[in-house]
This record gives C-alpha cells, sequence and structure tokens, in this order.
C-alpha cells in the first residue's frame, strides 16, 4: 500500500512539472494584443541573455530595460511583459501607468521624442532556478491619435554564474 502511495504521488508531481513546456519563441510570433499595432516604439533590453546570481536565498536576472521613441511624442497606455510557455505568449503582467514613471522616469507616461528613458533595474528575481522567454511590450498613442507598439524579447538562463 505504501508503494501503491508513493507512485501515485510520484506520477502526480511529475504530472504537474511537465504541463509547462518552456520552448524557444519563433521570431515573428506575437501574442494577439500587438500583432495588428504599428510597431514604433524602440525597446532594448541589456544583456540579451540574462545569467542569474545568488543572493541569500533568492535569484537574480539583472538587466535593463529602455524606451524610445523617434517619430513623434508618444502617450503610453499600457505596459508589461509576456512569458513564452506551450508555444505561446502568455500574458504575465499589466503594470500600473504610475510605475512607468517611476521607474522609467517619465512624466504623466509621456515619451519624448528621440529621448530615451530607462528602467535600470527591471530584474526578475524568483525562489527557483528556472529560465525561459519573456517580452517586454509598451503601447502607446501618438499626438495625431494612432495606436503604436514596442516589445523586446529577452531569455533568462538557468546558469548560475556564482
Amino acid at each position: 500500500m505504501r508503494t501503491v502511495i508513493l507512485l501515485l504521488i510520484a506520477f502526480s508531481l511529475n504530472s504537474l512539472t511537465a504541463q509547462i513546456q518552456y520552448g524557444t519563441p519563433i521570431n515573428d510570433q506575437l501574442p494577439e494584443k500587438l500583432k495588428s499595432v504599428r510597431r514604433a516604439i524602440e525597446v532594448n533590453n541589456f544583456p540579451k541573455t540574462i545569467d542569474p546570481i545568488k543572493i541569500d536565498k533568492r535569484y537574480y536576472w539583472k538587466h535593463n530595460t529602455a524606451i524610445l521613441c523617434k517619430e513623434s511624442e508618444i502617450k503610453i497606455i499600457e505596459y508589461g511583459a509576456y512569458l513564452f510557455y506551450n508555444d505561446i505568449w502568455n500574458h504575465r503582467k499589466s503594470y500600473p501607468l504610475k510605475e512607468l514613471n517611476k521607474n522609467f522616469g517619465t512624466k504623466k507616461e509621456v515619451v519624448k521624442q528621440s529621448e530615451p528613458y530607462t528602467w535600470s533595474q527591471n530584474w526578475r528575481t524568483d525562489s527557483s532556478l528556472i529560465g525561459g522567454w519573456a517580452m517586454w511590450y509598451f503601447i502607446g498613442v501618438t499626438e495625431d491619435g494612432e495606436t503604436i507598439c514596442g516589445y523586446e524579447k529577452i531569455e533568462t538562463t538557468d546558469k548560475l554564474l556564482n
């Protein structure tokens, strides 16, 4: 009986971890929300591939994210992140616009023409050492009322640096 219970527990745990399949996104694969919006906001993450470090009992994938619009001044109306698993981009979170002002240094969510804004401590943190793919996205409106977007992928690894 004890063996049967242990096998059931092992099978259940294996089933739970097997349900999420991390893979590599195809270059032109996008979430529905971004497919029909013109890409005019430049988004850059540095570095593009992020190896974690361990501090106390947590893992940190340290990187920064910068945004810029060369065409015109824009007002950001939404920003957030997607995670790639099970062969699609899954919406992780949309952030409150107040946080854009705090983290990127914008005022009233406005990105001035050709002025870069950088969130220098845009770090992923977790208690588990799991790599994968994320995509930061930004949706804005131009002075002419056109909705535009920008996005950039980053890869987080499970290759611990320390």
